[in-house]
């Protein structure tokens, strides 16, 4: 035991030094045994040696254990990640496809890839089509094909803690005229005429994401567009287009409760072909503070907007100086169900052809705008025949400025198993858009409807209910209801609703969902003109005409009270394929968007949704 104790001390002394510079921990353990054996215990009788039992001698013995030197070297070791891509992986593909009764169509396809590293990549197309014909309320049975088609692609660049992103899309809209009312046989080819518009699009960003605000956060953007306008029309050279080109930054950065951001933005729009001569700068500059309170929660501000108009119909340009205010008051009374809230927002929206498109799809008419170009006894050649409907209609001298207050409480109930929001608004809308329809009539050729907006100030004061309850993670019930008193500072009926509402009902399951809801609404009007043209005569080569225009008023254009009532099931057949069915205006009433086009009756929609 002592020389086996000196020998390993003497072994510990001659290590070489690299070799001790790497001993981070020195461990003292007892793990050799030296066994000492001793004389076996034999038996006090002779065994019998014919029996199968086999004899094992029992040994006695001891174990007396040496102290042992061992060294430890640790290594560093990784701590083992994972981002939310590798532990949870989607299907690159997404792919949803359908068809119904009346024949419709929608597709929507979406193709993506992730990499936590680098970035992420999608390309998309996206379609929905409605081609029966549809009865207007004249009588008339027309073309009423409509369709939606988009297609883009857009992807990002992780650099370290910011995003390079772009997006890059082109959508179309097409629509039919079939609300509009001929008078003769002659005029029935333009009922149905094609209103089409393009939408190509551009969008550029580099920033954060302004998640994580205890650090300044930044972006900066670029956007661009050309909008065409492909529709029917009987002179080609009335066609428009429009482009537009615009920047916009932000930061934001947080200390303590409080936080600070600051954003500016400018867009110019210009007009081409007939609308040559139009264009629109708008500026905005905006501030934001934010503080998180025991009792009070703030996000607070105001927006700057500078606007110029120029048209053709303008001698100089129109100019506008808004102020904005914006404003998140909550309070914190210590209970969930009683928080009362305080908000303030509003914007500018300009009232170029692109925006009054995505309003009203029919502002453009598809025959009458060829007599803009006929001369009359008191109209120059080259000048609207209708002072009501040139390019001016068609690209608005003045923005559409809304400014919003919401005073009201909201809060959940019962464990978080209702949600409510109730609410009184008061809203002003400065050059608000009168959609009023006119019939232009000419007793040789019968009559066409067109729209066209008229600009003036309406406040409208409402009260307002939202409930939302949830007896179970799967079952949803959605309530609503909207009530408005319009305060309209012109004799124009304005086409909106004196009440909306809804109620619904969802089911998400694990092999099945569905969901039933219905959209409420009061009846509307819409203001109606109609120019007539007394001619004296038509000379048919050179389209030159002499008369007067007489104005008339008829009688409004109402709609009944509408309710769309819609359903959804979905059947899942396993984890990346379901079937879906759809249903709209089940209860196949006559529902309208704008004035002389009711919308598609009961139809159904069946499909499959599958990721792959």
């Amino acid at each position: 035991m002592k020389r086996l104790w000196m020998i390993a001390a003497c072994a510990a002394m001659v290590v070489p030094q690299w070799v001790a510079a790497q001993v981070e921990k020195q461990v003292e353990v007892t793990k050799a045994y030296v066994p000492r054996v001793e004389s076996a215990a034999k038996l006090a009788i002779e065994p019998d040696m014919n029996d199968t039992t086999r004899m094992r001698p029992e040994i006695g013995y001891t174990v007396t254990p040496l102290s042992l030197r061992t060294t430890l070297t640790t290594r560093p070791i990784r701590p083992a990640t994972v981002t939310y891509w590798e532990f949870n992986r989607p299907q690159p593909f997404y792919l949803k496809v359908g068809a119904g009764y009346p024949l419709n169509s929608v597709l929507d396809f979406y193709a993506t890839t992730q990499n936590p590293s680098t970035g992420y990549a999608m390309a998309y197309v996206n379609h929905a089509g409605y081609y029966a014909k549809i009865a207007n309320p004249f009588g008339g049975k027309h073309n009423s094909t409509r369709m939606y088609n988009r297609a883009g692609i857009t992807a990002g660049k992780y650099i370290g803690r910011h995003t390079l992103e772009g997006e890059l899309s082109y959508d179309n809209r097409m629509y039919h005229r079939y609300g509009v009312l001929p008078s003769v046989p002659e005029l029935a080819f333009g009922a149905g005429a094609m209103t089409d518009y393009g939408d190509a699009r551009l969008q550029l960003r580099f920033g954060d994401d302004f998640q994580d605000l205890s650090r300044l956060n930044f972006e900066v953007g670029l956007h661009g567009g050309l909008f065409f306008d492909h529709s029917d029309l009987p002179v080609p050279d009335m066609s428009g287009r429009e482009s537009s080109i615009g920047a916009d930054g932000r930061i934001a950065w947080a200390w303590g409760r409080s936080r600070f951001g600051v954003s500016i933005a400018y867009d110019y729009l210009g007009g081409h072909k007939y609308l040559e001569g139009s264009n629109q700068q708008l500026i905005r500059a905006g501030v934001r503070y934010g503080f998180d309170g025991g009792v009070v929660r703030l996000d607070a501000g105001a927006d700057y907007y500078r606007d110029r108009v120029g048209t053709t119909a303008l001698a100089d340009y129109e100019r506008g100086n808004y102020l904005i205010p914006y404003l998140r008051l909550n309070f914190n009374l210590g209970t969930p169900g009683l928080q009362p809230f305080v908000e303030a927002d509003g914007g500018v929206h300009p009232n170029d052809l692109r925006s009054l498109t995505e309003q009203n799809p029919y502002v453009r008419s598809s025959q009458w705008p060829s007599d803009a170009f006929l001369t009359t006894s008191d109209q120059p050649q080259g000048k609207s025949l209708f002072p009501i409907y040139d390019e001016s209609s068609l690209w608005l001298a003045k923005s559409s400025v809304d400014y919003n207050f919401r005073l009201g409480l909201g809060g959940s109930l019962w464990h978080s198993i209702v949600a409510y929001r109730l609410y009184a608004g008061f809203s002003i809308h400065d050059n608000h858009l009168f959609w009023t329809g006119w019939q232009v009539a000419r007793p040789d050729t019968g009559c066409d409807v067109l729209f066209l907006p008229v600009q003036a100030r309406q406040t409208v004061t409402s009260l307002n209910g939202e409930i939302e309850i949830r007896p179970l993670s799967s079952l949803k019930i959605d309530l609503g209801a909207h009530g408005r008193l319009y305060n309209d500072e012109t004799d124009l009926k304005n086409g909106d609703p004196a009440f909306a509402g809804n109620a619904g009902i969802v089911y998400e399951g694990r092999r099945i969902a569905f969901g039933v809801e219905a959209l409420f609404e009061s009846a509307r009007s819409w203001s109606v003109y109609r120019y007539t043209l007394q001619s004296a005569g038509v000379d048919g080569s050179t389209w030159e005409t002499s008369g007067t225009l007489e104005k008339e008023t008829l009688d409004p254009f109402r709609t009944p009270f509408g309710v769309d009532l819609r359903a959804h099931f979905d059947w899942h057949v396993s984890g990346r394929v379901t079937l879906f069915a759809e249903g709209r205006n089940l209860l196949n009433r006559k529902l309208y968007n704008e004035a002389w086009f009711p919308e598609p009756g009961a139809r159904f929609t069946v499909g499959i949704k599958a990721n792959f």
